[in-house]
C-alpha cells in the first residue's frame, strides 16, 4: 500500500499532541458559539444534546481508531475508505471531509473576529483574514511546531475554563432548569443535529496518522481521551450557563460564555472568558487546517487530483501546496459564508463522513483482506458501528435543507470529477471497488458456513430421493446415487414417473417401465449398507409428483435429466419447475453425457462464492470414487488485483475444508463462458450451482451456467440451495395445463 519514501511524513507528533489537535478540532464553536441556538433550541436539556451527540462520536471514534491503526496514512478518512471501498468511495469521502474541516475551520476564523471584537473594537473579517494567513505560515512550517502551538492553547483554554465551571456550579441555580426539557424530544434531537459540528475534529484527527511515533498506543489513548473530555466539557458548560441565566437571554446573546462568566466571575472574569473564546477559535481553526490539509495530500498520491499536491516541502518536509490551497479555501469561506451557513454544511459533510467510517469497519472486519491487521478493534462489531452510523444519519434531516441539497450536489460533483480524473489523469489507486470487498465479505462467509456445515447431514437417518428416466440409469447417476449415499450414510429412495394425459383415469394409464426395473437398479447399484425403496407413480403433474414424494428425511433430491438442451425446451420444462420450486431440501440435475468411470470432477463457478451443495456433492463423489477434484473458477481480464487476490484466497481456503484433496485454478479470461466450456470438455464431470434467483426472462439457470451446460460435451451436474419457490404466474400455467387448458 506504501506509495513511495518520497512522499512520506516524519513521525514528530506523540500522545499529547494529538489529543490536544483532536481536542482543539472540537473545542472552540461549540463552547463559545453554539450555546445560544442549542438553548433556544432545547432549553437545558441542550446539555443532554451535546452528550447524545458526544456518544454518536465517540462510536465513530472507535472505528476511526481502529482503521488508522490498520492504516497509519496519512488521510484520515479518505485513505480508509478508498482501501475499503475504493477511490470513487474515497473520492467522495476525501473531498467531502476536506471540505468539512474547511468549513468548520471557516467557521472558528470568523468566531475568532467576533471574541476579539469582545475585547477590541477590530473588523470581524480582517481578524478571521489575518489569522488564517498566519496559522497557514504556522503549518506550512511543521507538524511538531503546530503541535507545539496546540498543547499552550489547549492548556491555557482548560485552565480558563476549570475556573469558570469551579465557580460557575457554585453560582448555578437549580431553578433555571426546571422545566428541563423544554420542546420536546423532537427539540433535543434537532440541537443534537444542530450542535453535532462540535466533535468532527475528533475523526478528522486520525488524518494525522502518518505522523503520529508508535500510533497504535497513541491514536487510541489520545482520541478516546479527548472525546470523553470534550464531551464532559460541553456538558457542564451547558448546565453552567443554563444554570446561571435563563434560556431568553442566552438565545440572544453572541457571546453566552463570557456573559454568563460575568455574572459570577465580574468583569474581569468575563474578560478572561471572552480570551479563552479566542484560544478555542485559534485552537479549533489551527487544528483544521493541520488535519484537513492531509487530504488533498493523501488524494493526490493516489493519482485522484494532481501530484504536485503529494509533495512534501523540501525544506519542512510538510504538504506545503496542499496546506497553502486549505489555507486559501477557508478564508474565502469565511468571507463569503454566514456562521450559521458555515457550521451547517460542514456538519452534514461530517455525519456522511462518520456514517461511512463505521460502515467501513463492518465491511472490512466482514471481509478480512490479507493486509487488514488493527491494533486495536472496536467492541460488539457490527452492531455498534451500524448503531453509530443509523444515529448519524438520523441527525441530517435537523441540519436543514440548504446543507442536504448541498451534500447531494456534492456528492454528484466527486463522481463526475472521478470519472473525469480517470480519463485525463494518471491510473488512480487502489485499483479495487466496493464490490470487491462486498465479494470478500461473501467469500469469507461462504468459508465459514462451510467449515461449520460441509459433510453434517441436516435430517437423522437421511434418505436421497432419486428420479430416474423411465426406471433406467446412466452409469454417471449410478456413480452419484452411490456415492451420495455413502457420503450422507443415506438410504435411496427411488422413483419412476409416469405422466398421465387430462381426462384419462391414471389406472388405466400405459407405462413403459419394465417390471424388472428395481431387480436391474438394485444389482447395478451394489449397496450393501443401505436400503433401497423403490416406487413407479402415475401421476397428472410430474413436478407435484416430485415434491410430494419429499418426506422430513429427505436430504437431497436427485434427478436424471436425459431431454435435450435447448433454451426453448428449458423453458417450462419438469427441470425449469423443479429448480424454481419450493424445495426444503437441496436439488441436483444430472445430464450425463458419458459412460466412462468418473475419474476427473470440476467444480466451476463466474462470480461469487460456491453454494455449500455444489462443492459438497462434488466431494462426495470424488471421496467415494478416488476421483481428481479442482475448484475453478474464471474472473474477467479487466478484474482488479484485489479481486483476483481474494478469489484465489477463497479457493486455497476452501480447499482445506473439504474431504478429499482438490486443485485449484483461477482462470483470467475476456471470455469466461468460452474458458468454462473449455475447461469442462477436459473433464468427466463438470459441477455448477443453479443461482438462487436466476434472470427469469432471459436465462434458465442462469447466464453463464445456461451457456457452459448447454455447449460443453461432457456429464453436467446443476445443484441448487433450497428456499426458491416457483413464480405465481408459472404455477398459473402449471394448473392450467394440468386441466388440459392453455392460454390463448
Amino acid at each position: 500500500m506504501d506509495h513511495g519514501d518520497d512522499s512520506d511524513l516524519q513521525r514528530d507528533l506523540g500522545s499529547f499532541a494529538v489529543f490536544t489537535i483532536a481536542s482543539g478540532t472540537m473545542i472552540g464553536a461549540g463552547i463559545f458559539v453554539l450555546p445560544g441556538p442549542a438553548a433556544e433550541g432545547a432549553g437545558p436539556a441542550s446539555a443532554l444534546s451535546f452528550g447524545i451527540a458526544g456518544l454518536i462520536a465517540l462510536v465513530a471514534t472507535m472505528c476511526a481508531v481502529e482503521l488508522a491503526t490498520a492504516m497509519p496514512r496519512a488521510g484520515g478518512p479518505y485513505y480508509f475508505a478508498s482501501r475499503a471501498m475504493g477511490p470513487l468511495v474515497g473520492t467522495i469521502v476525501g473531498f467531502g471531509a476536506w471540505l468539512a474541516l474547511i468549513f468548520k475551520g471557516a467557521f472558528a476564523l470568523v468566531g475568532l473576529g467576533w471574541y476579539v471584537t469582545e475585547l477590541w473594537a477590530v473588523p470581524v473579517l480582517a481578524v478571521a483574514v489575518v489569522g488564517g494567513l498566519l496559522l497557514t505560515l504556522l503549518n506550512w512550517i511543521g507538524a511538531e511546531e503546530t503541535g507545539h502551538l496546540q498543547n499552550l492553547v489547549v492548556i491555557g483554554l482548560v485552565g480558563i475554563l476549570a475556573v469558570f465551571a469551579g465557580g460557575g456550579l457554585l453560582a448555578a441555580d437549580t431553578d433555571n432548569w426546571a422545566p428541563f426539557v423544554t420542546t420536546g424530544v423532537e427539540g433535543v434531537v434537532t440541537t443534537t443535529g444542530l450542535v453535532f459540528i462540535s466533535y468532527l475534529g475528533i475523526v478528522k484527527a486520525t488524518a494525522v496518522a502518518e505522523e503520529v511515533r508508535d500510533p497504535g498506543r497513541t491514536l487510541p489513548r489520545a482520541l478516546f481521551a479527548a472525546v470523553i473530555f470534550v464531551t464532559l466539557l460541553y456538558v457542564g458548560v451547558m448546565l453552567i450557563v443554563t444554570g446561571v441565566m435563563p434560556v431568553a437571554e442566552i438565545a440572544e446573546s453572541t457571546a453566552p460564555v463570557p456573559d454568563a462568566g460575568r455574572l459570577f466571575l465580574g468583569s474581569l472574569g468575563g474578560a478572561v472568558i471572552a480570551l479563552a473564546g479566542v484560544f478555542a477559535t485559534v485552537s479549533t481553526a489551527n487544528a483544521a487546517v493541520l488535519s484537513s490539509s492531509r487530504f488533498p495530500f493523501a488524494m493526490s498520491r493516489d493519482g485522484l487530483v494532481t501530484s504536485r499536491l503529494s509533495r512534501p516541502s523540501p525544506r519542512f518536509g510538510t504538504p506545503a501546496r496542499s496546506i497553502w490551497l486549505t489555507g486559501a479555501l477557508m478564508l474565502a469561506l469565511a468571507v463569503l459564508f454566514d456562521v450559521e451557513g458555515l457550521a451547517k454544511l460542514g456538519g452534514t459533510f461530517g455525519i456522511l463522513v462518520f456514517a461511512l467510517l463505521n460502515v467501513t469497519v463492518v465491511l472490512l472486519r466482514s471481509a478480512r483482506p490479507e493486509w487488514y491487521d488493527p491494533a486495536y478493534s472496536v467492541p460488539l462489531s457490527p452492531v455498534l458501528p451500524l448503531a453509530g452510523a443509523g444515529a448519524a444519519l438520523l441527525l441530517i434531516p435537523f441540519m436543514g435543507l440548504q446543507s442536504q441539497i448541498s451534500a447531494i450536489a456534492f456528492v454528484v460533483i466527486g463522481i463526475g470529477w472521478y470519472y473525469l480524473q480517470t480519463r485525463i489523469g494518471e491510473p488512480v489507486e487502489p485499483d479495487h471497488d466496493l464490490r470487491d470487498q462486498l465479494l470478500g465479505a461473501q467469500y469469507r462467509r461462504s468459508i465459514e458456513e462451510k467449515r461449520s456445515r460441509i459433510g453434517t447431514p441436516s435430517a437423522a437417518g437421511p434418505h436421497v430421493l432419486v428420479e430416474t428416466a423411465d426406471g433406467e440409469a446412466n452409469p454417471h447417476l449410478l456413480t452419484a446415487m452411490r456415492s451420495f449415499a455413502d457420503r450422507f450414510d443415506a438410504d435411496l429412495d427411488v422413483l419412476t414417473i409416469t405422466t398421465v394425459p387430462p381426462r384419462r383415469p391414471l389406472a388405466e394409464a400405459t407405462h413403459d417401465v419394465d417390471d424388472d426395473w428395481r431387480e436391474r437398479l438394485e444389482r447395478e447399484l451394489a449397496l450393501r449398507d443401505h436400503a433401497v425403496v423403490f416406487d413407479h407413480v402415475r401421476t397428472r403433474d410430474r413436478t407435484e409428483a416430485v415434491l410430494e414424494s419429499v418426506t422430513e428425511r429427505t436430504e437431497l433430491v436427485l434427478v436424471d435429466w436425459r431431454d435435450p438442451i435447448e433454451n426453448g425446451h428449458l423453458r417450462e420444462s419438469h427441470v425449469d419447475e423443479l429448480l424454481q420450486s419450493a424445495f426444503p431440501v437441496r436439488l441436483a440435475v444430472l445430464k450425463p453425457r458419458g459412460t466412462a468411470e468418473i475419474d476427473d470432477i470440476v467444480v466451476a463457478t463466474e462470480t461469487g462464492p460456491y453454494d455449500r451443495a455444489e462443492v459438497e456433492l462434488a466431494d462426495a463423489i470424488a471421496t467415494v470414487t478416488g476421483a481428481s477434484l479442482t475448484l475453478v473458477k474464471a474472473v474477467p481480464d479487466d478484474a482488479s488485483e484485489e479481486a483476483v487476490a481474494s478469489a484465489r484466497g477463497y479457493l486455497d481456503e476452501l480447499t482445506a475444508v473439504l474431504s478429499s484433496p482438490a486443485e485449484t485454478e483461477l482462470l483470467r479470461t475476456a471470455d469466461v463462458d468460452a474458458a468454462l466450456v473449455d475447461r469442462a470438455d477436459r473433464t468427466d464431470l463438470l459441477v455448477m450451482g443453479a443461482p438462487t434467483h436466476p434472470d427469469r426472462v432471459s436465462a434458465f439457470f442462469g447466464r453463464t451456467t445456461d451457456a457452459v451446460v448447454a455447449e460443453t460435451e461432457t456429464s453436467v451436474l446443476v445443484v441448487k440451495e433450497p428456499g426458491v419457490r416457483i413464480p405465481f404466474t408459472r404455477r398459473l400455467w402449471r394448473r392450467l395445463r394440468r386441466f388440459g387448458v392453455r392460454p390463448s
